[in-house]
């Protein structure tokens, strides 16, 4: 073989080695570990809720001396929920309401009395992970309000009282009486200077709620609201996501992979999931948990605005609130609310909006006055389309309204409204046209 054959030959290789190189690097694909589900990418950290963090009371009653006072103040309501969570409970059990000798109404808003109270009845299975109960077996028992009484301290350990007030059943726990006799001198004592009177209206045999004395003065907010990421929610919400099919609609737009269907409506920033292979129900004796637990494994609460507001076991439904400034948000359009649907085995229905509130907007009279409780009373006695003596609730909430600013920015306005509840679903109060309730100051 002689010199300029060889170097052709080595000329060969060298050029095919180069272009052998080239097409392992342009077709080179790394290997990575495959995830079955893809909620585990998308979860951030940060948004992740916590039981405590979620269920909260919605307002706390003073009794006292024939008078009642009420705060629905968030910072407040924190503190006492950093107190009674360091408590020790024990001797859990459930208290006969003939042995208490009274009615029950008397005994739940009775005169020296703290009454906590939650939006919907509350496993205590799953609240005990707040609580610090030494018992190693609890009784079952779901409750909406805590009680703490002046007159039952005494001794070394002291009962404090969970309660179903629809299902008029009391359960006790036993407490340090050092730690109730230092939680009723923070909290109790200041109570009348500290907050507004309310005054007490029975609704029926079984029924007191409390409304303010006073015309209550509440801010009206207006936001920059910032978009959840819809490609974030479509992949938690699907199992394989790259065989998803995205189709235009008149309110937005559709996903679907051939059985579940993802529809984004555009108009009201809302997601609504459904998989129709779940329609039939099943029964959890977790379910708030699971449904907790859905939301952060499913793109999240995008911010820290919402509680629990209302369960149904029979329904399988779990309902999520806005709040602010620790009062109900509402929309018509359900803009406020997260809910969920479980079927047999996995989440039937999936509705939430797709929206954070941004950045609050500053707005001269921006304080509205509403008109006090004994007028609300009186409207909605006077009204012959409402059955007063079946409402459950009265309470102020945000009315939340969407617009568009001068740049085509969309805004949400939060408009302080009086409601009143019946079941689990909230109406305004119907005020006549011109009345207080639509003034601004």
């Amino acid at each position: 073989m002689n010199f300029e054959r060889a170097k052709s030959i080595i000329l060969i290789i060298l050029v095919g080695t180069s272009i052998f190189l080239t097409w392992s690097i342009w077709t080179y694909e790394p290997e990575y570990d495959p995830f079955e589900q893809s909620s585990e990418f998308i979860k951030i950290k940060s948004d992740v809720q916590i039981v405590s963090d979620v269920i909260k009371p919605v307002s706390i009653l003073f009794h006292g001396n024939g008078q009642h006072f009420q705060t629905s103040n968030p910072v407040e309501i924190n503190e006492m929920e950093k107190e009674f969570s360091q408590w020790r409970f024990s001797g859990i059990k459930e208290v006969s309401v003939k042995r208490l000798q009274r009615k029950f109404d008397d005994f739940v808003h009775e005169d020296g009395s703290i009454e906590i109270k939650f939006s919907d009845d509350i496993p205590i299975a799953l609240y005990k992970t707040v609580l610090n109960i030494r018992d190693k077996e609890v009784p079952e028992f779901s409750f909406d309000r805590i009680l703490i009484k002046q007159k039952d301290i005494s001794g070394k350990e002291s009962a404090v009282y969970f309660v179903s007030y629809d299902q008029e059943k009391i359960y006790q726990g036993m407490v340090d009486s050092k730690k109730l006799r230092n939680f009723m001198d923070s909290f109790y004592r200041g109570s009348y200077d500290e907050h507004p009177e309310y005054t007490a209206e029975t609704i029926n045999s079984k029924r007191t709620l409390f409304v303010p004395e006073n015309p209550v003065e509440i801010n009206r907010f207006e936001y920059y609201i910032d978009d959840l990421d819809i490609g974030n929610l479509k992949n938690a919400l699907f199992n394989n996501p790259k065989y998803v099919r995205q189709e235009p609609v008149s309110v937005g737009e559709e996903y679907t992979d051939g059985t579940r269907l993802m529809t984004v409506n555009k108009d009201n920033y809302l997601i609504s999931y459904i998989n129709p292979a779940q329609k039939s129900k099943g029964s959890s004796s977790d379910l708030l948990q699971k449904s907790i637990d859905f939301i952060n494994d499913n793109a999240g609460w995008e911010d820290n605005n919402y509680r629990f507001a209302y369960m149904s076991e029979n329904e399988q439904r779990v309902v999520f609130r806005l709040f602010v400034n620790g009062y109900p948000a509402f929309n018509e359009s359900g803009m406020t609310e997260i809910e969920q649907i479980w079927g047999k085995e996995e989440i039937y229905s999936y509705e939430r909006p797709y929206f954070s509130l941004a950045s609050v907007l500053p707005s001269e009279g921006s304080v509205k006055t509403l008109p006090n409780g004994r007028e609300v009373l009186n409207q909605l006695k006077s009204k012959e389309n409402i059955d007063f003596k079946s409402v459950e609730d009265i309470s102020v909430g945000y009315k939340l309204n969407k617009s568009l600013d001068s740049k085509l920015v969309t805004l949400v306005t939060l408009d302080p409204t009086w409601y009143y509840r019946v079941g689990d679903k909230w109406f305004i109060v119907p005020f006549e046209e011109g009345g207080d309730q639509s003034g601004l100051e």
